[in-house]
């Protein structure tokens, strides 16, 4: 009987191991790798800087945060994944404050054309 041969048995947990490896491998360590790097990168900027621990700790939640929502839209338009790594490092290095004062004059010169017409 098939079922009673323990290198059937030990057969199907390397199988499932494989599976398992795999989605860790090709779908969350990107996402991971990304994460983590913004964040200790902002963490360190931070507390380089001289700010006050928690500021720096919130910051970089905030860093990892912004890296994470970088994925989907790499995946919308088709490039590699590993590129949000690349996005979150230079968000991280630049800090929270310059991306937020880049997008806010953006966001007024669309506005603003937008209400002249």
């Amino acid at each position: 009987m098939p079922q009673n041969d323990p290198g059937l048995w030990r057969m199907i947990v390397d199988a499932l191991e494989h599976i398992r490896m795999s989605l860790w491998q090709e779908n969350i360590r990107p996402h991971v790798m990304a994460t983590v790097l913004s964040f200790l990168i902002a963490l360190l900027r931070a507390l380089v800087s001289g700010s006050k621990f928690w500021h720096s700790l919130l910051e970089a939640c905030l860093c990892g945060t912004l890296t994470l929502a970088v994925f989907p839209l790499l995946d919308y338009f088709g490039m590699n994944l590993y590129l949000a790594v690349s996005i979150g490092a230079g968000v991280s290095f630049l800090g929270v404050d310059w991306l937020r004062s880049i997008l806010s004059g953006a966001a007024s010169k669309i506005v603003e054309r937008w209400t002249s017409k």
